[in-house]
């Protein structure tokens, strides 16, 4: 009977269980090498021998293993795992120092055991919750905050968090996280500009994410989606498509933006622009219809649903308003009072009574 030598991983799963913590590492590197790499139970192994060689204060080379163990168990659908991999992962990242990190990941660990309805487990999470927020310096502590709000602004849709607009970004960071989004297709995606006053950002974290808190942030479901701006595209690509995100298809070209030249066009978007014009022929309702040609058009912060693309118009229609009581050249090069079709326009009923030259005489 032939007997086959043993794998890369078994001789470090033996090396470790004998305590020999060297050799296991270097079976263990040996495995990475090799054409099918690591399994789950390897990252975890691996992760475990690098923390046993360095001592009891940790190492943060264990971390990149509990990454990939938990990407594993994610894309297997394995819950359980997921959530054990999650209690590990949290735990080493306390024992570095890590409060906030620890936090979020022991919060996922958590979710998970809730799920599985595992109350030893959620009660033992708990006591390291209580640890990792100890833990948390006081910028953490702001960051944590901020997070708190982001979770619960984006747990039914993705939104990106940026200093700017995508049209404008505040910084370089929030620029590069534009040309990402681009460079993986998305057609629509909610932005919300930290900088900008107003319900979506309180005054008070608005300090925060003035000067505390890193930017641009994407949320999904959520959660923050760990170093997004690093992903491949290919990546990110399926990442938002399976989240709803509105994306190009491959070999989409991307539509020109509407050309209105006209001053009445100045300080708004090109989607608002068009939100205006579909206004003006079809009034204020009806909204389903008028969100799908947005987005069929393929232009950029189009709301992701009816109820913001409402909000959006609530928002505009005074400044619609006044806009209109200026008389300003439209695209067409009529201002509204010598517009030929202005009989048919539904646009001054959409916003209210609007003062013209007629109300004047």
């Amino acid at each position: 009977m032939e007997i086959s030598e043993p794998s890369s991983f078994q001789l470090g799963q033996q090396c470790l269980k004998e305590g020999d913590v060297v050799a296991a590492v270097k079976h263990l590197e040996a495995a990475m090498a090799e054409p099918q790499g690591l399994t789950l139970d390897g990252h975890l192994l691996m992760a475990e021998a690098l923390w046993q060689q360095a001592g009891s204060g940790g190492t943060a080379t264990a971390l990149p293993h509990y990454e990939a163990a938990l990407k594993l168990a994610r894309e297997a659908g394995d819950s359980s795992k997921e959530a054990a991999v999650s209690l590990g992962h949290g735990f080493a990242l306390l024992q570095l120092g890590r409060g906030l990190e620890a936090r979020e990941t022991l919060r996922r660990a958590h979710a998970l055991a809730e799920e599985d309805k595992n109350p030893a487990a959620m009660n033992f999470i708990d006591g390291l919750l209580k640890q990792a927020e100890a833990a948390m310096s006081p910028q953490e502590q702001s960051v944590a905050t901020w997070q708190q709000f982001a979770a619960a602004f984006t747990h039914k849709r993705p939104v990106l968090f940026m200093r700017g607009n995508a049209k404008s970004p505040g910084d370089e960071a929030s620029a590069l996280g534009v040309l990402k989004l681009r460079e993986a297709g998305v057609k629509s995606l909610k932005v919300v500009d930290v900088w900008a006053s107003g319900p979506e950002v309180p005054e008070g974290l608005q300090t925060l994410s003035n000067f505390e808190v890193p930017f641009p942030q994407l949320f999904v479901q959520g959660a923050s989606v760990e170093n997004w701006t690093e992903l491949p595209a290919e990546e990110l690509t399926s990442l938002l498509k399976d989240n709803g995100v509105l994306m190009s298809e491959p070999g989409e070209k991307k539509p020109e933006e509407p050309g209105c030249h006209g001053s009445f066009s100045e300080g708004l978007q090109p989607w608002e622009v068009v939100l205006v014009e579909l206004v003006s022929k079809q009034g204020a309702k009806d909204w389903g219809p008028k969100l799908q040609e947005l987005q069929e058009r393929g232009l950029e912060e189009v709301p992701s649903d009816v109820l913001e693309l409402e909000e959006a118009w609530a928002r505009l229609s005074p400044i619609v308003k006044e806009k209109l009581e200026k008389q300003p050249e439209m695209p067409c090069g009529h201002s509204c009072n010598t517009c030929p079709t202005k009989h048919d326009c539904q646009l001054h009923d959409a916003v209210g009574h609007v003062r013209d030259i007629e109300d004047l005489l």
